[in-house]
């Protein structure tokens, strides 16, 4: 079966792979063979059909393979014919490569051993026992650094630095029993050494402001080695006095005539004393101050919240509270003076320079100014009355119904600081009269007492173009499937629509909002001109 089918195969491929160069009527008069029957017969066919013609019958078993070579005759030699024939051949001879030993390849060498061999007598000789003379030796104690020194903000410790061991290794207890240093005033903290060098003396959280503090190691100081210091060595540094670091009432809005006073320096300070030196002026008129008690505090909202801050910041006994002891005119520039001489709790240095901040009581109530915008007036933007006072917020929208503005806008009220904001979709090219009515109410409890009108002219919108980008599905459930672009302030807007040859039976629609608009397609074999930008 199997050498039936491989010569039906080899010869149909024979047909299917002829000659190019014979003709097709050639082809079909020649005869093609064709497998049949159960043997190995080929019957040829004159117009055999297309494609391979198999038949399949039962295979019959092959004869056995048999060797069906034959040896030639021989007979064997005779001992003398051998021993003649091995006589002529030439003796083997040894060679000295015949023998060699087995090839090993180099043993592991032993593993390094680490460290220094160090040859010596042990114990060593005592005299190596000594310890090496210093460089400096047979030189004089000297200062080598210390700081800190001259005025300094801060200052929160104080160190020096000699040039012989002062101490030798032992507890911090007993070498601070060695203080070569004089240190005028000592405030409360500790000394300590560094090492046998430096000495260093820490105080209490700092060293007091307010302070000049003067350091000196006086001369004939010894070192642990018997060196002694030629020559006395002094510095001093000091510490600033008060300064005002925080205040209030702040000075970017107008203020009640009876509004309190608060004070934070940048450390400790006695309110009385301060109360004592401060100085407050209308103009030329002096007023006298009295300090707040906690109910007072308490009912002011600003100086309540900036006390509490000032203990959360852990800066309690660095402020003062105070007020005047009658109300200072209405619309007046009024001037808190810190003079020279201001004294600190902390120290005795009292402040060279004075520190002043000033405030304004409210005038009465007026408009300032009316803007739309910074530069031009887009629709959008919001109508802005700036007045002299804070208004009062609790009464804005009550006062939404009286504002009249032609043609009529839906308003939305807002209010920051002294300026009043009317927020509406204002229309381009279109011009606003606004009238803010009488009524109109400050912080302070004042009416703006007659109407103010002012009109906007409304300039043209920003242009502007958005829609889809990329690649967009429209839904095909929709009746009408449109791809939507908005525009503002554009004239024309000119789209190319390109018609794909798979969907040659659909149209290509779109829709432009708001804008006259032209479209350009093109069909299959036109050629499609660029869109205009």
């Amino acid at each position: 079966m199997r050498r039936v089918f491989v010569g039906v195969f080899v010869v149909a491929a024979a047909i299917g792979c002829g000659s190019k160069s014979s003709s097709d009527e050639d082809a079909k008069k020649a005869p093609v063979p064709v497998a049949s029957g159960s043997g190995s017969a080929i019957v040829l066919v004159a117009d055999p059909p297309l494609g391979l013609d198999l038949r399949l019958s039962n295979g019959k078993q092959a004869r056995p393979d048999a060797d069906t070579s034959k040896l030639a005759p021989g007979k064997p030699l005779a001992d003398g014919d051998v021993t003649a024939l091995l006589a002529r051949s030439k003796p083997i001879e040894a060679n000295a490569t015949d023998k060699k030993t087995f090839a090993l390849r180099p043993g592991s060498q032993p593993l390094p051993r680490t460290g220094q061999t160090i040859t010596g007598a042990f114990p060593p000789d005592p005299s190596t026992l000594l310890p090496p003379v210093a460089s400096d030796a047979a030189k004089d104690l000297t200062v080598l650094r210390y700081m800190p020194e001259g005025p300094v903000p801060l200052a929160p410790q104080l160190t020096v630095t000699f040039s012989h061991p002062m101490v030798a290794v032992t507890s911090q207890e007993e070498a601070a029993k060695v203080q070569p240093v004089k240190l005028t005033p000592t405030p409360k903290g500790a000394w300590r050494w560094l090492g046998t060098r430096t000495i260093v003396f820490d105080p209490d959280v700092r060293f007091p402001q307010a302070t000049t503090y003067q350091v000196e190691v006086p001369v004939g100081t010894r070192s642990a080695t018997g060196a002694a210091l030629a020559k006395p060595v002094t510095f001093a540094f000091e510490t600033p006095a008060p300064v005002l670091v925080a205040h209030w009432p702040s000075d970017y809005q107008t203020q009640r005539t009876d509004e309190p006073m608060f004070l934070l320096f940048d450390q400790k300070v006695d309110a009385k004393a301060i109360l004592a030196k401060v100085a407050v002026k209308v103009g030329t008129n002096g007023y006298a101050v009295q300090e707040l008690d906690a109910a007072a505090i308490a009912a002011n909202e600003h100086v309540k919240d900036l006390v509490e801050a000032a203990h959360q910041s852990e800066q309690d006994g660095r402020w003062v509270a105070f007020r005047a002891t009658k109300p200072f005119p209405t619309d007046a520039q009024v001037e808190v003076t810190l003079p020279v001489g201001t004294p600190s709790a902390e120290g005795p240095n009292p402040t060279k320079v004075a520190q002043l901040y000033s405030f304004r009581t409210y005038p009465p109530l007026r408009l300032m100014n009316a803007t739309c915008g910074y530069n031009e007036c887009r629709p959008g933007t919001p109508l802005t009355f700036e007045f002299t006072n804070v208004l009062d917020l609790d009464k804005l929208e009550a006062l939404k119904a009286k504002i009249v503005v032609t043609p009529p806008l839906e308003l939305k009220i807002t209010s920051y600081g002294q300026n009043l904001m009317l927020a509406a979709a204002t229309t381009p090219r279109t011009r606003y009269h606004v009238t803010i009515p009488s009524a109109l109410e400050d912080a302070f409890g004042q009416t703006l007492g007659h109407e103010e009108s002012r009109d906007f002219a409304v300039g043209d919108a920003y242009p502007s173009f958005y829609g889809p980008n990329g690649l967009v599905v429209l839904d095909p459930a929709a009746p009408k499937p449109t791809l939507d672009f908005f525009a503002t302030n554009y004239a024309n807007l000119r789209t190319s629509c390109r018609r794909s040859t798979s969907i040659s039976r659909r149209r290509c629609r779109r829709r432009a909002w708001g804008t006259s608009s032209r479209s350009s397609s093109r069909r299959r074999g036109r050629r499609a001109t660029s869109p205009r930008r």
